[in-house]
C-alpha cells in the first residue's frame, strides 16, 4: 500500500484503505515510550500558541492520531529497514506535522506518513529531539499543503 505514494496526499481514504490501515495499526506494536511529563500535554486540544521566537508561518492545531511511518532511504550510510512501524501525530500544520517516534530521524530524512481517516503524506525532517528513551519528537514538514480541515472534528 505505501509503495506507491504519489508526493501529496492521497484523496480521501476509501473504506477498503481503512480496513487496511486498522489491521495493520493492529498488527503493529507502538513501540514509543512517552515521558510522564509529556503525557499531560498530549491531553490538551485546539491550536498552539506561538512565542515570540518562533519562525512558524502556519497555525498548529494539536492532533493525536495513530500513524503508520515508513522511512524511505534516504542517505546511502544511514540504513533503515523498509518496514511500517507506528507513530502517534501530535500536531498538524498546513505545512507540517509534529509527531513522537521509537527512533531517532535526521534533518532531511524522507519519510511517507498513512493518517487514520486522511490519507499519505510524504514528509521530510526538519528537526529530532530525544524526550526519552524510545521517545523522539520529531517535526517534519510536507513536501504539498496538507489539508487540515480533514483533521477538525466533526
Amino acid at each position: 500500500m505505501l509503495e506507491n505514494v504519489d508526493a501529496e496526499v492521497v484523496s480521501s481514504p476509501t473504506v477498503q484503505e481503512d480496513g487496511f490501515f486498522l489491521r495493520t495499526v493492529r498488527d503493529l506494536t507502538f513501540e514509543v515510550q512517552i515521558p510522564r511529563a509529556k503525557l499531560e500535554e498530549l491531553g490538551k486540544s485546539g491550536h498552539i500558541e506561538t512565542t515570540a521566537t518562533d519562525q512558524r508561518r502556519h497555525v498548529r492545531f494539536r492532533q493525536l492520531k495513530r500513524c503508520i511511518l515508513r522511512c524511505e532511504p534516504t542517505f546511502p550510510t544511514i540504513e533503515r529497514p523498509q518496514q511500517l512501524s507506528l507513530a502517534l501525530v501530535t500536531n498538524i500544520s498546513r505545512k507540517g506535522v509534529g509527531l513522537l517516534y521509537h527512533s531517532q530521524l535526521y534533518p532531511k530524512e524522507s519519510f511517507v506518513l498513512r493518517i487514520e481517516g486522511a490519507g499519505l503524506l510524504r514528509l521530510t525532517v526538519a528537526r529530532c529531539r530525544k524526550l526519552g528513551p524510545q521517545c523522539y519528537e520529531i517535526g517534519a514538514t510536507a513536501i504539498r499543503p496538507i489539508d487540515i480541515k480533514k483533521f477538525a472534528p466533526s
